[in-house]
């Protein structure tokens, strides 16, 4: 079996994804290799991109204050990215299965080697991706085996009308979809005319902890976890709420610095360069997490970590939407700061039993749909 999915990336969650969707594939006694394919980039045009030089920016402040925020970003990106890119390689190395390296001119010569190639899990049907063939298995060439997606997701379920016959004809290939939301769910029926089934994330299926070491710490602290921009309201008050509630803990924040980041001043320790597991072990242990994180929220949930949710862009918010609603988290998923106290967001916690079992029920369905696929097909 072969998995094409976002593996290369220096980001938590695609990574855990991709390793627990592996190792679940695994323990049901299949041989498993990551299609280590590694898309071309422009370098430049990635550093300048998260410097924040976007045409038509919107950021405030004086030419001056820029000045200064990107020369910090500079003092931060080029120490770190280094280490942070070791870090996370050594990790896919010593814990993923690889192919060796393919790209866009050369993943043809390997696709023969699979039985099966299972696309996902992660956001590989972004509006991003479908100008490209890869992550909808079209390599352009006849592929003898089974082609599979699993818990893709879509971002959005809208499609633009010219890149609507590419994706009926990529889609028609598979051999069974599933996704893992009510959104892209939409975007498979709007480009197929049939339904298809949600299934978990790939980090509900297998417990890493099984195979990273992850002990439980005294250490006190709020973790948080920011990918995009800020909440509408300001993380300040957002971290004043979290501690009236929970005490004037130390707040650790956890970075990318090859992503477009933004300096959360009120962190009393921030981690630039964590590995994977290391990653794991900040959620685990922390007392509250506060982030705009998918993958964030589901290790809150699996660690039975009080946790804030939030999100500004509206394509993080359609995954909110549905996992708040898959899992019973709405309570503690806002827009916004005044959400916070209007749905008591941080004065209760979440009811761990409850949402264990609906996380266990939705593990099971869907553990179930790959075995059903691979028997019927006599994978």
């Amino acid at each position: 079996i072969g998995i094409l999915t976002f593996h290369y990336s220096n980001n938590y969650g695609a990574v855990i994804q991709c390793l627990s969707l592996q190792k679940q594939i695994e323990s049901m006694g299949y041989s498993v290799e990551v299609i280590n394919f590694i898309p071309s980039k422009n370098i430049i045009k990635e550093l300048i991109k998260n410097l924040g030089f976007r045409k038509k920016s919107k950021k405030t402040g004086s030419f001056i204050s820029r000045t200064v925020e990107t020369a910090r970003k500079l003092l931060i990106m080029i120490p770190y990215s280094h280490s942070l890119n070791k870090n996370f390689t050594e990790f896919r190395k010593k814990e993923l299965k690889l192919s060796r390296r393919v790209n866009e001119k050369s993943i043809r010569t390997i696709i023969s080697e699979y039985d099966a190639i299972i696309a996902g899990s992660d956001q590989i049907w972004n509006p991003s991706q479908r100008k490209h063939p890869y992550y909808f298995l079209d390599f352009g060439i006849d592929f003898k085996g089974f082609k599979i997606s699993y818990a893709a997701d879509s971002t959005t379920s809208e499609i633009t009308p010219e890149s609507l016959d590419n994706l009926k004809k990529a889609l028609s290939g598979f051999t069974y979809i599933s996704v893992r939301n009510e959104h892209s769910l939409q975007f498979v029926k709007t480009i197929t005319g049939h339904e298809c089934d949600i299934t978990a994330d790939p980090t509900v299926l297998y417990n890493l902890d099984l195979h990273l070491s992850s002990g439980k710490s005294d250490e006190k602290y709020i973790l948080v976890y920011i990918l995009g921009k800020e909440i509408e309201g300001s993380h300040f008050q957002a971290i004043k709420k979290i501690k009236e509630k929970y005490g004037d803990r130390p707040v650790y924040s956890i970075k990318i610095p090859t992503m477009d980041f933004e300096f959360f001043d009120y962190a009393d320790k921030t981690f630039y360069d964590a590995d994977p597991a290391k990653w794991l072990q900040l959620i685990k242990n922390a007392d509250f997490v506060y982030t705009d994180s998918f993958h964030g929220v589901l290790f809150s949930l699996k660690y039975h970590v009080p946790f804030l949710a939030y999100y500004s862009e509206k394509l993080r918010a359609t995954r909110f939407m549905d996992l708040g609603k898959r899992y019973g988290i709405e309570d503690f998923i806002v827009n916004n700061i005044d959400e916070i106290e209007e749905k008591n967001s941080i004065k209760t916690p979440p009811d761990f039993s409850k949402i264990d079992s609906l996380l266990k029920k939705h593990r099971e369905y869907s553990i179930e749909m790959i075995k059903k696929i691979f028997y019927e097909k006599k994978i």
